[in-house]
């Protein structure tokens, strides 16, 4: 299926879902987009709607590294070492699960305005494993649909096992992204801290809390939860998903500020466990 977007973005996005869910995926005309994030990473998505409620649809979205070459010509990138990155999301159990690629390549040839991208790869959440076999091709920007702003406040929280460096996570850099889809998915905000490793080459490690602005209430399950998620990323290389756990706000999240506790657990890709304890945090719009 061909489709032009509102955000200015035609063509096609097809991928072939095999593991333990079997899905044939084709995005919807009019839910292409290609732009660069406030990462400045170049990202492009398509999305299948399962019915008009926002938050019922399966998605893929892939990032390519913000100098990809603009020259026509194909550049291969490797999931496994983070050089690029890509989600499937898929509508399980009444909510949004986030299957995330740990090996596997994408092929892609950008021009500035014109991307074509094929990728294989395996994608897992939890202890769930996808393949994806996938291709786009997709021509024009998408304008912007995120908003990022720097933060001043605190984000910390004590791993107990798991892939960073050391138990004590504390954020020396805090933003906040409200993002509004324009009803392409549902608004959300994702408060962010971040610090990297010491010494050479630096690796990313971000904590990222994630509510959807249609979320009520301060008291928030994490398992199974579309609304309301906790990730963990290590920047080139690993990125997970809470399955498990709480976040306990102090009052209402707004564009400016968010603030509480939280504890939560995530599988590693040969599905091994570690958690977050202590978490605890308070960001405010710079």
């Amino acid at each position: 299926m061909t489709g032009k977007t509102a955000k200015n973005t035609e063509g096609t996005f097809e991928v072939t879902v095999r593991g333990d869910l079997h899905i044939d995926f084709t995005g919807d005309a009019g839910e292409m987009r290609l732009h660069r994030d406030p990462s400045e990473e170049w990202h492009l998505a398509g999305l299948h709607r399962l019915s008009e409620a926002p938050e019922d649809y399966l998605a893929c979205d892939v990032y390519l590294p913000a100098d990809l070459p603009l020259d026509a010509t194909p550049h291969t990138y490797n999931f496994a070492d983070g050089k690029a990155r890509l989600h499937f999301w898929t509508r399980e159990h009444q909510g949004n699960q986030t299957y995330v690629a740990f090996e596997g390549t994408v092929v892609v040839a950008f021009d500035g305005t014109h991307i074509t991208a094929s990728f294989k790869c395996t994608a897992a959440f939890g202890s769930s494993r996808l393949t994806l076999d996938g291709k786009a091709e997709l021509t024009g920007l998408s304008t912007g649909l995120t908003a990022q702003y720097p933060a001043k406040g605190h984000l910390s929280a004590t791993f107990v096992g798991g892939p960073h460096p050391g138990p004590h996570f504390v954020a020396n850099e805090l933003r906040i992204d409200s993002s509004n889809f324009d009803g392409h998915r549902p608004d959300r905000w994702i408060f962010i801290g971040e610090h990297k490793d010491d010494g050479l080459p630096q690796v990313r490690n971000i904590i990222g809390i994630v509510i959807d602005k249609a979320a009520s209430g301060l008291k928030h399950d994490l398992a199974g939860n579309n609304q309301v998620r906790i990730q963990y990323q290590r920047v080139p290389g690993l990125a997970f998903t809470a399955y498990a756990g709480e976040l306990l706000l102090d009052e209402l999240a707004s564009d400016d500020k968010a603030s509480g506790t939280f504890t939560c657990s995530f599988r590693t890709y040969d599905g091994q466990e570690f958690t977050l304890v202590d978490g605890n945090f308070a960001l405010n719009r710079a």
